[in-house]
């Protein structure tokens, strides 16, 4: 193991949710791939007792932990959200973890603070999965839904929806059309404030995507990548397309819920009570406990207008949302 580590002679400090860490990598592509994804994360300032990542792309990848807070790798998956997608199974000291959402494919094998990716065709991303999930595991002062956010004079907008329900596209469309960029993944709710905080990173695109935007056609001639589900995607850094529309922190003023297609758009109210349900489904959370989820969402709920909306055409989208920010 000590082998191992002293081979990662690339280095880099990030920061996210206020938690610094570095990541060491043995790859130079490697340290590539994470920073072209979290590269608004990186910071120059050298933490003292951080946690240390270490990535090894050797013939069997891997990812080892240097954490004074977290005791095992399995804890990560077997709390929280990831209960919903992730299964163990222990064999002897090790965890073998499936994917359900590859078919429960065995992906991953853990011992203690060492993850071993089994997929290799995916190793990047789950090494990025599991450092993200490491500190998600200790964050307090965030809550995380899956969602894409954007702002409106400094009204945040949050549009929530499961993977391939438009979501991506209709974030992107809104930056297209003059809204500011806070995210596409997770919006990040600061809970002493009730406010959103920006969480650019990279956005991912698939190939029917592409062709509906001028601004991704060049990703056509570059090479795509297979993303956690399975799916080939085209990577890209909102300022790379659209210079200068990242937007800072901003007060919850929308919570939107996807809620299918449809011949034209609808927007439909619906009730508190409903919208705390509703966000269970979307929570990215270290800890699966409904009480704390409600209680850090009433805040939010109380605070914000709640829709669920049906999708028309893309143009019509846009313009109903404008509309309702007028």
């Amino acid at each position: 193991m000590k082998k191992l580590k002293d081979n990662a002679i690339y280095s880099d400090n990030y920061c996210l949710f206020g938690i610094n860490f570095t990541v060491k990598f043995d790859s130079s592509l490697a340290r590539e791939h994470y920073y072209n994804s979290n590269r608004h994360f990186k910071t120059d300032v050298s933490k003292e007792n951080c946690d240390t990542y270490y990535v090894i792309s050797g013939s069997q990848p891997l990812v080892i932990v240097e954490s004074e807070t977290i005791s095992n790798l399995q804890d990560i998956f077997l709390t929280g959200s990831n209960q919903r997608r992730f299964k163990l199974e222990k064999h002897n000291s090790d965890y073998t973890v499936t994917d359900s959402f590859l078919s429960d494919k065995s992906t991953m094998i853990l011992k203690d603070k060492t993850c071993v990716i089994l997929d290799t065709e995916l190793w990047n991303s789950y090494a990025e999965h599991i450092i993200f999930n490491s500190i998600l595991f200790q964050i307090r002062n965030h809550y995380l839904l899956h969602a894409g956010v954007v702002s409106w004079k400094d009204q945040g907008i949050v549009i929530c929806g499961a993977s391939n329900m438009g979501k991506s596209t209709l974030t992107l469309k809104l930056v297209e059309s003059g809204f500011k960029f806070l995210s596409d993944e997770v919006a990040s709710i600061d809970l002493s404030s009730c406010e959103l905080s920006p969480f650019p990173r990279s956005l991912g695109f698939r190939q029917d995507t592409l062709a509906k935007f001028p601004a991704l056609k060049a990703l056509n001639e570059t090479d795509s990548t297979k993303s956690l589900n399975g799916e080939n995607k085209w990577s890209v850094d909102i300022e790379d397309i659209y210079p200068n529309s990242l937007g800072g922190k901003c007060q919850i003023r929308y919570l939107i819920f996807l809620n299918g297609f449809s011949k034209y758009p609808k927007l439909t109210p619906i009730s508190k009570s409903d919208v705390l349900f509703e966000s269970l489904k979307y929570s990215r959370t270290g800890e699966e406990n409904s009480f704390k989820h409600f209680m850090a969402m009433s805040n939010v709920v109380q605070k914000a207008e709640c829709y669920k909306f049906n999708l028309g055409n893309s143009e019509e989208n846009v313009k109903v949302l404008t509309e309702l920010l007028d």
